[in-house]
């Protein structure tokens, strides 16, 4: 990365930040931490552990993806992976960190390029895999309780969020497959992109750039044949993700029963998931780092009719413990496995000069 492109995220993050701090001061977000008596030291615990059950379970599917790769990688590694991905889309607008920030975590963990690629190229497939099933049965249940979103005076139905998903999902995997499979869609693809990269950069090279998709896309399809044919070793990560899903986007719906000390009702948990969809439909349009600001706006904006009065702390509760908390890991993660390598660098280098010594002596 460039040093202006390192200033330029440094100051977009800093000016979001300020932004998203005086929306919430103004708008009385904050104040409403005085309410935080509310919450029993138990809910604190509930939610961490939800959190880190859901990370669990995501980095459950890397690590045997990991291992389908290199048999003798760790489940621990999987964390570590987790971990740099996530800090690289939380400090950079679009996410343009996650890939190089993962790619550079397996290159020094031992995975060669055209394995880094296949780790994540399963993951993805997985991922692209599951959520359509999910979210058809997520409209099948917001169409059958007509469940809608009240935007101003809008009246928005909320199966569009589930429509919009199944749509994304099943057009990014029909799309990928062509790619890998049918030469002429993935000639007719790569000759659109070179004539959009071309206008905007000026340094480009159309045959080296063709060549290194084409080498990807071999990629992606010896992982997505290793993905079919190994289809019962994959059955286990198929569910992790599920979990994973219904426990990232119901954490919600589990601070608000934390804050108001209601009962857990199955009906309100499938409103709540579908929120959740929607308001992270809405926060991923804008490229913020980390979500700040929109997360925070569409948080509040969708779950405001159905929390009431405890909206406010649990958009708190929500950002401090996904955002805040998780990349305070994250950050703590980086710092020791940088420090870690740079020991092992000195050492190896004072290794070298030693022998080097011995043979001139």
């Amino acid at each position: 990365m460039s040093k202006k492109k390192i200033i330029f995220n440094v100051i977009f993050f800093i000016v979001v930040t300020g932004l998203t701090i005086f929306y919430l001061i103004s708008s009385n977000v904050i104040t409403s931490i005085k309410e935080i008596g509310k919450v029993h030291w138990w809910g604190f615990i509930l939610i961490v552990g939800i959190l880190f059950s859901y990370v669990s379970l995501d980095c459950f599917i890397i690590y045997r993806n990991m291992k389908q790769i290199k048999p003798e990688s760790k489940y621990g590694q999987a964390y570590g992976l987790y971990f740099m991905g996530n800090l690289g889309s939380n400090v950079t607008p679009w996410k343009s960190a996650h890939f190089p920030m993962i790619g550079y975590y397996l290159k020094k963990k031992g995975f060669n390029t055209e394995e880094n690629i296949s780790v994540m190229a399963t993951n993805q497939m997985i991922y692209s895999t599951i959520l359509p099933v999910l979210y058809t049965l997520f409209l099948i249940f917001s169409i059958i309780r007509n469940q809608t979103l009240m935007v101003g005076d809008i009246n928005v139905p909320l199966f569009i969020f589930c429509l919009i998903g199944i749509i994304t999902n099943v057009g990014y995997f029909t799309a990928l497959m062509l790619m890998m499979y049918n030469l002429r869609f993935q000639a007719f693809i790569l000759k659109i992109e070179v004539k959009i990269l071309k206008k905007f950069k000026k340094e480009f090279d159309p045959n080296s750039f063709t060549i290194e998709k084409q080498k990807k896309m071999e990629i992606y399809k010896i992982s997505a044949n290793r993905m079919w044919s190994n289809f019962k070793y994959n059955i286990p990560s198929y569910i992790a993700y599920v979990l994973f899903m219904l426990l990232s986007f119901g954490l919600p719906y589990i601070i608000y029963l934390v804050i108001t000390h209601n009962g857990f009702k199955i009906e309100e948990y499938m409103y709540c998931f579908l929120l959740c969809q929607a308001s992270s439909y809405v926060t991923n349009i804008i490229p913020s780092p980390g979500g700040i600001g929109t997360a925070e706006f569409s948080f509040l904006t969708v779950f405001q009719a159905f929390m009431g009065d405890a909206v406010n702390l649990a958009v708190i509760l929500y950002r401090s413990t996904t955002f805040l908390f998780l990349v305070l890991i994250d950050f703590i993660f980086f710092t020791i496995f940088l420090m870690k390598n740079t020991l092992e660098r000195k050492k190896e280098i004072d290794g070298k000069n030693l022998n080097n010594s011995f043979k001139n002596e």
